[in-house]
């Protein structure tokens, strides 16, 4: 079986680039073989992709010649490379829609999977207007037509099924619910407080408050900031760690500014993207992970701070808020600052609860989002959509 996966491949992109990492490896290891195709940011520092020889299967690159916010992944190269792979494998497993690269799928004889990654999310896709009013046109001419020529849609969350259908409800026999996996042997470590505050001293005695995502506007960075305001304004022992990078739009840059307006400067630590060990030392050495996102059809951070068996605080926008609250795993706010305000201030008020809450969250890890499991369940839906 050879699969060619349209995807973006490289760090910055974040939670989905290690979920799509993971599962490829996982695999590669169980027989299939994988060709990734991906688009990159022109002038892309090469030296960032070293990873990819050690990895089990093939990765490709083709250099974007307009900035995203034109058209995210145009490169007219995608039409002559998607065509002459799609040759050689038996299915294309596509993801992103408003990708340019979806474009010349459509003009392939090879059946493919559409993978949606929360493009259909209510609040993402009708939060900026100037956005949906590209998107509504796009969907209306070339997206009808690949989710019309889709052999499958596979979707992260039940949640995120119920979006789908509001737009698209004639594609519900179309749709396998498969959710992210991750290696959750690569999040065990023997770390805690220590090696954190050794690598920034000015944690020591605090009460680390960790956000770990791209430095975004629909991860509720704006609701974040005045929360902990509020928060640092009654105890001086509070310290926000923000982990991540911007799109390269400068995002990055407004939420500084609120900073410095909020006169938090001492009380906040940019650390920018961190990887590999940093990034469990981040999550190792932090008391709580707070995610208030407007939008979020998974929430891969989040998973990764419950493997690490640390307390959450994220939004009820959270893909998989239905499975936190089942399992009783974390606390789930509105998109208000009182009520992150409240939903952090709760976690250091109720140890105990809080802990439970931690050991249920692990518990809900291994038990949903297990790389094996998941590999397992994608590689039926690939027979499935083959011999389909």
């Amino acid at each position: 079986m050879k699969i060619l996966h349209l995807i973006g491949f490289y760090p910055e992109i974040g939670g989905p680039f290690t979920v799509a990492k993971d599962l490829l490896i996982k695999l590669s290891q169980k027989g299939i073989k994988v060709k990734v195709l991906s688009p990159i940011p022109k002038n892309y520092d090469i030296e960032k992709l070293k990873f990819i020889t050690e990895l089990p299967f093939e990765v490709e690159y083709v250099e974007e010649q307009l900035p995203r916010y034109v058209m995210p992944s145009f490169s007219l190269k995608f039409f002559k490379r998607i065509k002459e792979l799609a040759k050689n494998c038996n299915l294309i497993y596509l993801s992103g829609i408003f990708d340019f690269y979806s474009i010349p799928v459509l003009y392939t004889n090879t059946k493919f999977i559409y993978s949606a990654h929360g493009s259909f999310m209510k609040d993402a896709y009708n939060m900026i207007k100037l956005k949906k009013l590209k998107k509504d046109f796009y969907m209306s001419t070339v997206g009808y037509k690949l989710l019309d020529k889709a052999i499958l849609i596979r979707l992260i969350t039940e949640k995120e099924k119920e979006h789908f259908l509001e737009f698209y409800p004639e594609f519900e026999n179309k749709i396998r619910v498969i959710p992210n996996g991750l290696d959750l042997s690569q999040l065990e470590a023997n770390l805690n407080k220590s090696a954190l505050i050794e690598k920034y001293p000015k944690l020591k005695n605090k009460k680390i408050i960790l956000f770990l995502s791209r430095i975004n506007w629909k991860k509720g960075l704006n609701i974040l900031i005045p929360a902990f305001a509020k928060l640092y304004n009654e105890d001086k022992n509070y310290h926000l760690l923000i982990v991540g990078k911007d799109d390269g739009d400068g995002y990055e840059q407004r939420v500084r500014q609120w900073v410095n307006e909020y006169g938090l400067t001492d009380a906040v630590t940019f650390t920018g993207l961190l990887t590999g060990k940093d990034k469990l030392m981040a999550f190792y050495g932090s008391d709580v992970f707070v995610l208030p996102s407007y939008s979020e059809n998974f929430g891969v951070a989040v998973v990764e701070a419950m493997a690490c068996g640390v307390p959450i605080v994220v939004s009820d926008k959270v893909g998989i808020s239905r499975e936190i609250m089942r399992y009783n795993a974390g606390t789930l706010v509105k998109n208000t600052v009182d009520d992150v305000y409240n939903g952090i201030k709760n976690v250091f008020s109720n140890l105990d609860k809080t802990k439970d809450m931690a050991l249920n969250g692990r518990k809900m890890v291994h038990e949903l989002y297990d790389i094996n499991k998941v590999a397992d369940k994608m590689i039926e839906m690939y027979e499935e959509a083959i011999n389909g």
